[in-house]
């Protein structure tokens, strides 16, 4: 983290009418659209400088929504930086924390080439089958949509309490060993 905190002592270098265009633009570049020019801040700039700068600034911005940072919390991470580059920088944070937020998790999403979209689920009580009249046991239906690519495919599973009871004991210690990596 320090390292793009030196970087973004190179704010410092823009005049503060440009400033907040550029921030935007950065965001505009996380979010998948037009990324800043070199050509349009080169006078301010070294080629190194540039990169170094723009670098630093969506990794502080992608930091900043990703930990959820308050305001204050924004203001405190970025105390060595002047006043004026301190709150347009949260000022840029906030308006588009949104955009932000969506551009990262499609970001995630996007490490898989398939990924669940939505799901329904639906309980269903068999009173019998063909070969029993009475049976009386309840069913789980779940409709997964799952994403893959630009194709939406369907998958549907149908589970008994057994298979409901396993399918919960796998996604427990899935959802464990998830918690132990972030730890």
């Amino acid at each position: 983290m320090a390292a793009y905190m030196d970087n973004l002592q190179l704010l410092e270098k823009i005049p503060s009418d440009k400033l907040e265009s550029l921030l935007h633009q950065v965001i505009d570049g996380i979010c998948g659209h037009c990324r800043p020019r070199l050509q349009d801040y080169g006078k301010i700039w070294t080629g190194q400088e540039w990169l170094q700068v723009v670098d630093a600034s969506q990794a502080w911005i992608k930091h900043a929504v990703k930990n959820g940072l308050t305001k204050d919390g924004m203001e405190k991470d970025l105390d060595s930086l002047p006043a004026e580059i301190r709150r347009k920088l949260v000022e840029c944070v906030t308006v588009r924390r949104g955009d932000i937020r969506d551009s990262l998790l499609a970001d995630t999403a996007a490490i898989s080439q398939a990924y669940l979209k939505d799901f329904d689920w639906k309980l269903k009580l068999a009173l019998s089958s063909d070969k029993i009249a009475s049976v009386q046991e309840p069913l789980l239906t779940i409709d997964f949509n799952v994403q893959e690519g630009d194709e939406n495919k369907r998958v549907s599973l149908e589970m008994d309490r057994q298979e409901l009871s396993k399918l919960i004991a796998s996604l427990e210690t899935a959802n464990k060993a998830v918690l132990q990596l972030k730890t």
